[in-house]
């Protein structure tokens, strides 16, 4: 008659036990609120909860009720290979009940050995078991043999469950709190301020980086509308990018006068499924900066257009004055010309050796004032030509030139070394001037040389075309050849015979191709002349 009264009892036990873990409790105070009515309701003397740890090698004694402060029981923290009640429960998933300390020692004769603690009269030892899977045990012990009638089996049972899903919500629980902690720490560690709003435009989320910009604690701003706070934000072309990334559910990003402090600032506004979060930045600095290199480009850019323009009449001026002093200078030479035939004429029979020398040597001196005019005259109208660019094979152009320069070679011998030479894309007729200005020096070099040795190579690297002419002639300094390829800048000693105007011819032609020409010597043997071009494969164009 006394088992209805005990369901009664124990009915009434668990309802209070559910209200009390109704709250979600840290699991300390959850195991105290299941032992207590175990205990109680039982007449045990003394009880324990044990649970598997994080990393599920161990059990580990959470709480324990009844026993002395320093007495030692055989539950106790330990790996969970043991052979112990505890262990076993967990592994058999079932509960285990023990009535007399006889049934205990029979299936576990080695336990006191190993704990150094006294076996108790009766035990039971029940698995808290969530999903199929065990979260550890609870257990209680009696002074004498307890016999364990199927109510109180049910009741340890169905507490065992209690404490599992009040264990199972305290964890999550716990683990949510921590998730959100770590979100708060990584929007406290950002660079960025960081706010978030809701659906109805409510401050959630305020970072302190937030507030030092706004200058606004966020205990003032959590739970109220953005727009009230900040109304001067109203209509700005920020409020109008929440509004586009609240309504298209899309991520919107601007740079904008910040309407609430006027700094400038860069914005991210993603949505969230609870409304938007928004990272912004103050880019003050920085425009201040690009508005500096902005406006410094605009000034160099405008220099460099008014120099342009500069370097444009100069030329053309220069130009003007090398076509003018060509044509001026045509007429006067071609009457000295013509003087100096009427006096041979008129002084026929009567010139001598020396004076037919000095005639020689006027005639001679007209020539060549001659061809400098004439490579004034090129370099003059070389500015106007316009390029056409097409494949060369410059071991062809190169043999040519030299063919062309036979009339030099009367008399002499010099001995060619012509490399593997590399194609280029170039104006033929421009090129074909270069090398005969470059061989033509290096003849004039040799010219009062014994051994006379001219090398033509090449070589294509790194996106360049180089081609060099080196000779064993007339020794080039250092200081000579930075100036060589500059008009009238060179001693006619250097060539071996005269001033080169040409030179001036080809670093132009170079340039005009996207290249450069140098010269390198060290005093006392030669000289060599490089020109680079870039490589242009199969490239063909008109400039």
């Amino acid at each position: 008659m006394a088992e209805p009264q005990a369901r009664t009892l124990f009915s009434d036990e668990l309802l209070a036990v559910g209200q009390a873990l109704n709250p979600i409790q840290p699991q300390e105070v959850v195991t105290d609120i299941i032992l207590r009515p175990a205990i109680s309701s039982l007449g045990a003397v003394a009880g324990a909860v044990l649970l598997i740890n994080a990393q599920g090698d161990r059990l580990e004694l959470i709480t324990r009720q009844g026993y002395e402060q320093d007495a030692m029981t055989i539950w106790q923290d330990g790996p969970l290979d043991r052979h112990i009640p505890a262990i076993d429960a967990i592994e058999r998933q079932q509960p285990l009940f023990f009535e007399d300390s006889n049934h205990l020692k029979q299936l576990y004769p080695q336990l006191e050995a190993e704990t150094g603690a006294l076996s108790p009269v009766a035990t039971a030892v029940l698995p808290i078991l969530l999903g199929g899977q065990a979260l550890g045990v609870l257990v209680l012990d009696f002074r004498e043999p307890h016999r364990f009638t199927p109510a109180e089996r049910q009741f340890l049972i169905t507490l065992a469950f209690q404490c599992a899903a009040a264990l199972d919500r305290s964890l999550q629980h716990a683990r949510l709190i921590q998730q959100k902690q770590s979100q708060v720490d990584i929007l406290e560690s950002i660079s960025d301020a960081f706010y978030a709003v809701d659906a109805q435009w409510r401050f959630t989320y305020v970072n302190r980086h937030a507030e030092k910009f706004w200058g606004r604690s966020r205990e003032d701003l959590i739970g109220k509308v953005c727009w009230e706070e900040f109304p001067q934000a109203v209509g700005s072309e920020s409020y109008q990018a929440h509004l586009n990334a609240a309504q298209g559910r899309q991520v919107v990003r601007l740079e904008a006068r910040s309407p609430v402090i006027g700094s400038w600032i860069t914005m991210t506004i993603n949505p969230t499924p609870q409304g938007l979060s928004v990272y912004f930045a103050d880019i003050t600095e920085r425009k201040a900066v690009d508005a500096r290199a902005s406006e410094f480009a605009r000034t160099l850019e405008r220099r460099v257009m008014e120099r342009t323009q500069e370097l444009q009449d100069l030329n053309a001026e220069l130009r003007a004055y090398a076509i003018g002093i060509s044509r001026d200078l045509t007429e006067p030479l071609r009457r000295v010309n013509a003087f100096v035939g009427l006096l041979e004429n008129r002084l026929k029979g009567q010139v001598d050796e020396r004076l037919g020398r000095m005639f020689t040597q006027v005639r001679e001196e007209a020539r060549r004032v001659g061809e400098r005019m004439d490579e004034l005259r090129k370099l003059a109208v070389l500015e106007r030509r316009e390029l056409r660019a097409e494949p060369l094979e410059l071991i062809q152009l190169v043999v040519q030139v030299r063919s062309d320069l036979e009339p030099l070679l009367k008399g002499r011998k010099v001995t060619w070394d012509l490399g593997t030479l590399p194609r280029v894309t170039a104006d033929a007729l421009l090129l074909r001037q270069v090398f005969a200005e470059l061989l033509a020096v290096a003849l004039d070099a040799t010219q009062h040389t014994s051994q006379a040795r001219i090398e033509v190579d090449g070589e294509v690297r790194d996106g360049w075309v180089r081609v060099w002419v080196r000779h064993n002639g007339v020794a080039l300094t250092p200081e000579q050849a930075q100036r060589i390829f500059d008009v009238f800048q060179v001693s006619p000693a250097v060539f071996g015979a005269e001033e080169r105007i040409g030179l001036a011819n080809v670093r132009r032609i170079v340039a005009r191709h996207g290249g450069q020409v140098w010269a390198t010597g060290d005093g006392e043997t030669g000289a060599c002349l490089v020109m680079s071009l870039p490589e242009r494969r199969g490239e063909s164009a008109t400039g």
